[in-house]
């Protein structure tokens, strides 16, 4: 296993020489290779979704795990946006000419090699692969067994397409059952710069433990929206609806909502039946139960703050403030995506900045944050860190800055 991590150091090397033209290149091989290898793609994908179906996997890994056309396509055009972006490494920024003629600089470079370790989500690999390769980074990929047949091919067509140009270990998708893989990889500090690893609490908890290298975070999207007394209700349940019924099984859909005692009744009257003819089940507190038990809503319990449910179920909680809303959010949040609906704008501007979470929106859906919607393109994940990425990492956060010193004989004195 020692080999793969030497490997993938010494290929990163090589990723320094990559000019624009060249990583270009390889990103249109690898869009005509996964066109031209759809039903293949879609072949393997289906004997891994028959096998996690066997296996009783849940809704929303399964959720994941499909790889069908439309998906395919979505794949392809990140691809293609990735390749369009401007560069990232190199380039020199933040310029300072002092008096004496010295100029500094700062200068986007590689973090060098990466061990992605990630759960379901084959598209991960393709994702990963290309904003890897737009900032000049190796990386190494372990994906769950329930992905091995999908993510054998993602790695193949990878390879097939960066062969002519750069080392195939310059992405390396690893197709392994050994259990000891994983930590003898996260032992190699000295090959491998940083983890990233994206799933669920257990495969975090272990990396952070065994890890002798930095970790970036991936954690679960325990996503709340609160709706403020001054929120217009129409516009509220139009969020509310999208974030959590849009696709309950992704990490940044909606898991609890929090709503003003104000307007508890006027928006329960019009939300409830909704998101119960969604086939969403409602978890609620009491003050709400006792007003609407008449529907089909059961009690939430302690625990139901604490779910990431990744499935169309959605706990409500009335607060009687906006302090109260932001305390809930620091109590239980996952520093993932956090909303506010209101009109008042002092209000907005209060919730955005006392709450801690990688992506904070006002009047907007939780399922923006997403790296596509941002404007990167793709996503290698949602990092839940703050060092070295906080939110959706794309090609510039796989990147580190150094300084540029230009001088004509300079000595200091």
């Amino acid at each position: 296993m020692k080999d793969i991590a030497f490997k993938a150091k010494k290929a990163s090397k090589e990723l320094l020489k990559l000019d624009k033209n060249t990583r270009n290149e390889i990103f249109n091989n690898l869009i005509i290779n996964l066109k031209n290898k759809e039903k293949e793609i879609i072949e393997a994908n289906h004997i891994d979704v028959t096998h996690a179906k066997k296996e009783g996997l849940s809704e929303a890994m399964i959720d994941r795990l499909i790889i069908d056309e439309a998906r395919l396509s979505s794949i392809v055009e990140s691809v293609k946006s990735v390749r369009d972006q401007e560069e990232v490494v190199g380039v020199l920024k933040d310029a300072v000419n002092r008096e004496d003629g010295l100029v500094i600089s700062k200068q986007a470079v590689p973090i060098g090699v990466i061990l992605m370790i990630f759960e379901s989500r084959p598209n991960v690999v393709i994702d990963s692969a290309i904003l890897a390769l737009k900032s000049s980074n190796a990386i190494i990929l372990k994906g769950g067994k329930e992905a091995r047949f999908t993510n054998k091919i993602f790695g193949e067509i990878i390879s097939e397409s960066i062969k002519d140009f750069i080392p195939t270990e310059s992405v390396q998708v690893l197709d392994s059952d050994d259990r000891n893989l994983v930590n003898d990889l996260l032992s190699y500090n000295e090959f491998i710069d940083v983890v990233i690893p994206r799933g669920g609490h257990g495969l975090i908890n272990h990396v952070y433990k065994n890890a002798k290298m930095p970790v970036i975070a991936h954690f679960r999207g325990l996503c709340h929206m609160y709706i403020d007394k001054e929120a217009d209700i129409d516009k509220a349940t139009d969020l509310i609806v999208n974030a959590k019924t849009q696709r309950p099984g992704v990490c940044n859909a909606l898991e609890t909502l929090l709503i003003h005692e104000d307007v508890l009744e006027s928006l329960c009257s019009k939300l409830l039946p909704v998101l119960l003819d969604k086939g969403t089940e409602l978890r609620v507190d009491n003050k709400i139960y006792e007003k609407f038990s008449m529907l089909n809503v059961s009690k939430a319990s302690e625990n139901d703050w604490q779910t990431e449910y990744l499935k169309n179920i959605l706990s409500i909680k009335t607060v009687p403030s906006l302090d109260e809303a932001i305390t809930h959010i620091a109590t239980y949040g996952s520093n993932h995506t956090e909303s506010i609906v209101t009109e008042n704008q002092d209000v907005a501007m209060k919730f955005l900045n006392q709450v801690d979470a990688s992506c904070v929106m006002v009047n907007s859906s939780t399922r923006f944050n997403d790296g596509g919607e941002l404007g990167l393109g793709a996503e290698i994940g949602i990092s839940t860190s703050k060092i070295h990425a906080y939110g959706p990492m794309g090609a510039s956060q796989m990147t580190t800055n150094r300084y540029v010193v230009m001088g004509n004989g300079h000595v200091r004195c």
